[in-house]
Parts: C-alpha cells; sequence; structure tokens
C-alpha cells in the first residue's frame, strides 16, 4: 500500500510510527520486525463505525493509543500525516504540525466499502479545516478540495523503483502475456479483459478478489482462453512475477472512486519496464507517460495491448526508458515533498 512505503520512505528522515486502521480486538505493537525506524500500531476501535457517536469515541479511544505508544519511545514533538478519514485524531493528538493526506475520493470509497458518507465526508471538511496543510494523491481530489483551501499541494503517489528494477536473464526473453496485478474487485473493468481475452492475448491475474461478481468474472475468464489467476503472491515477489510479462494493465472503471484515485500500480509497472494500458483516469493524464496508452472503448483497449505483445524482441531500450520515468516518481522523492509540507528540516527530535 501507498502508506507503508511512505512510512519507510519518510523513516529516512525521522522515526515514524506507522497507524494502521484500528480493529475490534487488543492492540498491537510491532518494533523489531517492521522496518528500521518504523514502528507499527493496530489500535483497538468500538464497533458500529457507521453510528455517529460510536464514530465520535473511536476518535478518542484510538488518540488515546497513539499517545500512549509517542510516550513509551519518548518523543516530545509530533508531527501528523492523517490519512484516516473514518477515525480522525487531527487536534486531539497534541501534534506540532498535522497534514491531511487526501488519497483518494472518499464518497465513492464509502459507497464500495459500505461506510456512511456523511461521516467521511463530516470528517473531511474538518481535516481540511483543522489541519496544518492538505495533500491531494490526485489531480481531481486536489481540484476539488482546493475549492475549500487554496493552498492544497498535489504529491501523488510514487512506486518503490529499485525493488522492481532487478535484472534477470528473463528480461531478454519475449514474453506475449498481459498483467493485471492488485486487489480485484468492481473497480474493474471486465469487459476490457474480455476484448483482451477475444484478441487472443494471454492474462494473468494476480490478487484477492474481495467482490463476489468479480470472483464470478475471473472464473468466466480463465474458462474462456489462456488466463492465469493467482489469488495472492507477497510484494516482494511481484517483480519476479512481472518479469514473465509484456505489459501492464489498468482496466479500471470510470466510477466516483476510481476518478479519483491514483492507480499505484501504474508506476510499478513502468518501473518493472513494462508498456501499460490504462482507462482514461485523471492521474494517468496527470503523468503524461509516452508508455502509458489510454483507451476506455473493449475494442480499442484490447488493439492497444495486442500491438504491445506482438512486438518483436525484448525491447531494452524502452525497458529502460520506462524504468528512467518510473525513477522520477520514486518513492524517495515523494518523502522529500512531504519532508517540506512538513517543514520536517527545521523540527528538532520530531516524529512522524
Amino acid at each position: 500500500m501507498a502508506d507503508h512505503q511512505l512510512a519507510r520512505a519518510l523513516s529516512v528522515f525521522a522515526p515514524v510510527l506507522y497507524v494502521d486502521p484500528p480493529a475490534i480486538r487488543r492492540p498491537r505493537v510491532a518494533g523489531a520486525e517492521g522496518p528500521a525506524g518504523v514502528r507499527v500500531l493496530q489500535p483497538m476501535r468500538l464497533p458500529l463505525l457507521r453510528n455517529r457517536w460510536t464514530a465520535f469515541l473511536t476518535r478518542f479511544l484510538v488518540a488515546a493509543q497513539i499517545r500512549r505508544q509517542l510516550r513509551i519511545v519518548g518523543v516530545q514533538r509530533t508531527l501528523l500525516i492523517e490519512a484516516n478519514v473514518t477515525s480522525p485524531v487531527v487536534g486531539i493528538l497534541g501534534e506540532a504540525r498535522s497534514v491531511y493526506w487526501a488519497q483518494d475520493d472518499w464518497q465513492g470509497l464509502a459507497e464500495i466499502v459500505g461506510l456512511n458518507p456523511r461521516i467521511l465526508e463530516r470528517n473531511e471538511r474538518s481535516l481540511v479545516r483543522r489541519s496544518s496543510a492538505v495533500v491531494a494523491a490526485n489531480p481531481l481530489v486536489a481540484d476539488r478540495l482546493t475549492r475549500s483551501r487554496s493552498d492544497v499541494r498535489l504529491i501523488p503517489f510514487g512506486a518503490s523503483t529499485s525493488m522492481f528494477e532487478s535484472e534477470s536473464e528473463d528480461d531478454a526473453r519475449p514474453t506475449r502475456r498481459a498483467v493485471v496485478m492488485g486487489t480485484i474487485n468492481a473497480r474493474i473493468d471486465f469487459t476490457l479483459l474480455d476484448a483482451v481475452v477475444c484478441a487472443g492475448v494471454a492474462l494473468l491475474l494476480v490478487g484477492p478478489i474481495t467482490d463476489t461478481d468479480a470472483g464470478a468474472a475471473v472464473d468466466r475468464l480463465c474458462e474462456r482462453g489462456d488466463v492465469e489467476y493467482r489469488p495472492q503472491a507477497p510484494f516482494r515477489d511481484m517483480p519476479e512475477v512481472l518479469r514473465g510479462c509484456a505489459v501492464g494493465l489498468v482496466p479500471y472503471t470510470h466510477s466516483l472512486f476510481n476518478e479519483g484515485s491514483f492507480p499505484l500500480k501504474t508506476l510499478e509497472y513502468l518501473a518493472a519496464g513494462l508498456p501499460v494500458v490504462a482507462t482514461d483516469l485523471p492521474a494517468i493524464r496527470w503523468l503524461g507517460c509516452p508508455d502509458v496508452d489510454v483507451a476506455d472503448a473493449p475494442d480499442a483497449f484490447a488493439a492497444a495491448v495486442r500491438t504491445l505483445v506482438d512486438r518483436p524482441g525484448p525491447d531494452l531500450q524502452g525497458r529502460e526508458r520506462r524504468r528512467s520515468f518510473a525513477r522520477e516518481h520514486d518513492w524517495e522523492r515523494r518523502a522529500e515533498a512531504f519532508v517540506e509540507v512538513l517543514a520536517l528540516r527545521d523540527e528538532v527530535g520530531a516524529r512522524i
């Protein structure tokens, strides 16, 4: 996830307490087994988050657990990056400076995960008003938030490029397989994947299925052609998975949530040296990468994929060009931008 990768990148500048979404169980803390400089807390929450008062009380419960961890490690000044709109703790944590990190369009998210959209809207308005700074990960979200606050900063997601750049003998071998990696659910436009399979392209799907309809769609694809589905692959193994592929796909629908998101997999495909075919989303347009073909109609999408997989040879020059583009969007660069927003270089002994 983007949160995890940014936390690792920020730990170069200051110790980081990473707070997982709260769960209905005893708090969990991880230290030594996590990345250097990152301590992980999963706080306990109350049930029934759709209830207004339960959601309100959960904020203070979560804040109390965070403050306890900060006391344990002896933190004097805290810089907060708040990305949780269900139980935000901005203003009640005692932080020296706070940044609201608007990763997605939360109204679209509420529809997908079954949260109360009114609570999310109210929480976001409060975050925008009370935070020291606001950062948006998507140009559409940045435009929307700018209506309420003029100093919104656009810092999109990045990629752990060095992880995806490891070389292998497979890089010199031609392949004709397209890949979709990530969570498989209603965000995906399966009519596009159907068209890709009908065009005679081998397809690999990697990631958990979190939607019954999506599971049925994957089953139909697997019955129709050269399609392989892998339900899970550790993130560290994804570079190896991508080596056997010719093109990465971002076949998203134009839902409210997708329009206000930043498909992290796009940069990860490019970091692995793969060209990309994606639907026409604001974040994709913002990237402006010549190695990302944009197509919405099934026939056009499939034709773009087929053209890329039919290219002769391993395209080593194109592979390096795409990796070079991805390096410009590495998480290290994103972390440096957050350091600037947090005014971290002016802080002494601060913890993020």
